[in-house]
């Protein structure tokens, strides 16, 4: 899959492209849908899959004390995508200029650059200055200009809409387990292994401090069974996410303990992928007591795990 940054970068070489258009944070099952039906398209048309979205909530710009924090890296957004089998991700930030564009002006860009046969949306899709355009501008300015519009249908589970903003309240609840049904996949978040105050190590568990890219979405304080992808290696463990109130802390952090790891992973970016919460964040009397709890934890996720083995 080629990635494209600047659209002026396209050039003209793309032609009888479909279009799959949106925010797609999080490439959750309802996305997947969207892109999914871009893949076909083209494969029918003989032409280029295309997923055009932003490197930036659109909310960052348009109003930014609404802006709600994010499921995805843009790393990670790519990867999830280029798994669907995307030929191009065309993925550029959203600007004070870009704003401004009425949504013919939106549209012609896509013309111009990207000669679409197809476009593909979902039912509440809207773009252009004031989100004027919607799914049936977008069937007008086709008719005009040549190209067909795909309205797919929401997504529904167990009687509840899947949507970014739901995923995210949940997410934000620890309710992880939950939001794998809505996402297609476990929730994950990506960082550097940085160096931290070594008190896991002092306990007898050290772990793993991932410093998480600003504005990322952290699952609720507490603890969990996750895994940890490093390079192409997966280890089984257990995380906490918190401020550690046990010792005073106060910025929140994700450590991650990994069974039988045995080495280090100081300055490599990992994905962590979370399962299951196991509790919420305790405080407790002295290290002792943590430590006991500690043990406790890692046996629920190994029991997790083992009855689990390769999620």
């Amino acid at each position: 899959m080629k990635i494209v940054t600047q659209i002026g970068d396209l050039g003209r070489i793309y032609s009888k492209t479909a279009i799959a258009l949106g925010t797609f944070d999080g490439v959750h099952i309802g996305h997947q849908r969207i892109i999914r039906r871009a893949v076909e398209l083209a494969r029918v048309a003989g032409g280029s899959s295309v997923v055009f979205t932003f490197s930036n909530h659109p909310l960052s710009i348009v109003a930014p004390e609404r802006c709600p924090p994010l499921l995805l890296t843009q790393e990670d957004k790519a990867r999830l995508i280029e798994e669907l089998g995307v030929d191009l991700l065309v993925s550029i930030p959203f600007t004070a200029t870009f704003l401004r564009l009425s949504p013919y002006e939106f549209v012609n860009l896509l013309v111009e650059h990207l000669s679409p046969v197809h476009i593909v949306v979902g039912p509440n899709y809207t773009f252009g200055y004031k989100s004027a355009g919607t799914p049936e501008t977008l069937k007008e300015i086709g008719a005009k200009a040549g190209f067909s519009v795909q309205i797919e249908q929401a997504v529904c589970i167990d009687d509840k809409l899947v949507s970014s903003t739901y995923i995210r309240s949940l997410i934000a609840a620890g309710k992880v387990a939950e939001a794998r049904k809505f996402l297609g996949r476990p929730p994950l978040l990506s960082g550097e292994v940085v160096h931290g105050e070594a008190r896991g190590r002092i306990l007898g568990y050290p772990t793993a401090n991932i410093k998480t890219a600003e504005g990322m979405l952290l699952p609720a304080d507490g603890v969990y069974v996750v895994r940890l992808l490093a390079g192409d290696i997966h280890y089984d463990g257990v995380a906490n996410v918190g401020r550690n109130p046990t010792f005073n802390g106060q910025q929140r952090r994700v450590e991650v303990f990994l069974f039988g790891f045995e080495g280090s992973l100081y300055g490599q970016t990992v994905t962590v992928t979370f399962w299951e919460r196991l509790r919420g964040e305790m405080v407790f009397a002295n290290a002792d007591e943590l430590k006991r709890q500690i043990s406790q934890d890692i046996q629920l996720a190994r029991t997790y795990h083992q009855a689990f083995p390769g999620v």
